[in-house]
């Protein structure tokens, strides 16, 4: 048969045991007035002070001398009194005068009069959640003040937390926000490549997507890019991730623009390498020798560069028609005393650009072999201006020499790629009407183009 266990007398010696065991925490005893009357090796541990130093003394030493000026201490033990026991968490002093964090709990003494106090170091719980807390102040300065939209939210996109540039921005609520709620001020195109971004997330641990979300203000919605990430080493499943969504719609704006400005360089890039391609085959058929090809073929491709150059300088939209017909006058030489140039601003396209170009400057060329600006008796005006018909209205531009002794009629019938230009190319181009002639005293050319064709890219 078997007897209950005896009960161990609770007495002096058996609590004396307890408390010196209880190394992890300060236990100490005090009389009424705060004088320290029993002190354990714990107390010793935590606080630095040896038993036979601080019996005897005021247990308030190992509070703050701030706190003891506020008279914490002797409110502590008002509060035990009335109450039966006084909490605190505090920072105390050890003897070295550095610091802890002390969970406290003071308590009358029964059966005599004083205290006992038991105090637990909690200083690294402490900084860890004063870290915290400051990381979290920190986190919500910058959230809320810089301009991205930052949300916090998990893995699965569900939001927790949204910044009040978003309320303001979305024109949404933190609470209409939390969950899904926040997809309401994506464009409804653009929910389902958001959402699909969310599941991929949560395998990658990191999301990016592009999406347009709606400016409350003016109902407009604009492209952003929303980026989000779990903290490092953390599970993506299982915690809170960080967000941003940045304003980009400039910047896809820009890029749109790029890619429209990449496809108009290849189409004009094209159309300048068949231009080139058609030049030196027609070059090449009409010239009676190769130094006559280099020549002529060069000279063309000169035109093409300054036509160019014009175009650039004005982001190849438009051209006016005077620059182009003073850069093929004088890139030969200073004819001003024999030339004239008159005629109103006309804007040209790259297409209309080109094509006269091309035809002054062979009307150019032929000038300063055989005509005007080859004699010195030689005159030369070049005129343009509108003309308006029934059917249509028409830039008309005229060449007009004078002054000049023709060569032979067997030069003159040659037929070289200037005439196949004027007489030809125009017409198909640019839908014009041209007229060349060989008078008795120079060449008169006559090129009329419609005024729709002059701003044809």
């Amino acid at each position: 048969m078997t007897t209950a266990a005896t009960p161990t007398p609770f007495n002096d010696e058996l609590l004396r045991v307890i408390i010196e065991s209880s190394v992890g925490f300060a236990i100490f005893a005090m009389d009424p007035s705060g004088k320290v009357i029993a002190w354990n090796s714990g107390a010793e541990r935590l606080l630095g002070y040896r038993e036979e130093e601080i019996l005897g003394r005021d247990a308030d030493v190992v509070f703050t001398p701030e706190d003891r000026a506020a008279g914490i201490p002797e409110h502590e033990r008002q509060n035990a009194m009335a109450d039966g026991r006084a909490e605190d968490e505090r920072w105390h002093m050890r003897k070295d005068g550095s610091r802890l964090w002390g969970s406290g709990l003071l308590m009358p003494l029964r059966g005599i009069t004083g205290f006992v106090k038991v105090l637990r170091d909690q200083t690294h719980r402490h900084m860890v959640e004063e870290s915290l807390r400051e990381s979290e102040a920190r986190f919500r300065v910058l959230a809320t003040n810089i301009p991205e939209l930052v949300f916090r939210t998990l893995g699965t996109g569900e939001r927790t937390w949204g910044s009040p540039q978003w309320e303001v921005y979305a024109g949404l609520s933190d609470a209409d926000s939390r969950g899904f709620g926040w997809l309401d001020a994506v464009h409804p195109e653009d929910r389902e490549i958001t959402v699909e971004a969310w599941r991929q997330a949560l395998e990658t641990g990191h999301l990016e997507v592009e999406h347009r979300i709606r400016r409350a203000a003016d109902g407009e919605y604009r492209w952003h890019q929303t980026r989000a990430t779990p903290p490092k080493g953390a599970d993506p499943k299982t915690s809170e991730w960080v967000g941003t969504s940045s304003d980009i719609h400039q910047l896809r704006g820009l890029q749109d623009r790029q890619q429209m400005l990449l496809a108009e360089l290849q189409h004009r890039s094209r159309n300048l390498l068949a231009i080139v391609q058609a030049m030196s085959r027609q070059t090449l058929r009409t010239s009676q020798s190769p130094q006559e090809f280099e020549e002529e073929f060069e000279g063309r491709l000169s035109t093409l560069s300054r036509v160019q150059s014009l175009l650039a300088q004005t982001n190849f939209e438009k051209v006016d028609l005077r620059g182009i017909v003073e850069a093929e006058l004088f890139a030969r030489g200073d004819f001003s005393d024999r030339v004239r140039v008159d005629g109103p601003s006309v804007s040209l396209g790259p297409t209309a650009a080109q094509a006269l170009a091309l035809a002054v400057h062979e009307l150019a060329t032929n000038a300063v072999k055989y005509g005007a600006l080859s004699q010195s008796s030689g005159r030369l005006s070049v005129a343009w201006g509108p003309l308006r018909e029934a059917h249509g209205d028409y830039v008309a531009l005229e060449w007009r020499e004078g002054g000049v002794r023709m060569p032979d009629e067997m030069a003159l019938r040659r037929k070289g790629y200037g005439r196949e230009l004027i007489e030809q190319a125009l017409p198909y181009q640019l839908g014009a009407r041209t007229q060349l002639d060989f008078e008795r005293d120079g060449v008169r050319c006559l090129i009329e183009v419609p005024t729709a064709a002059t701003m044809s890219q």
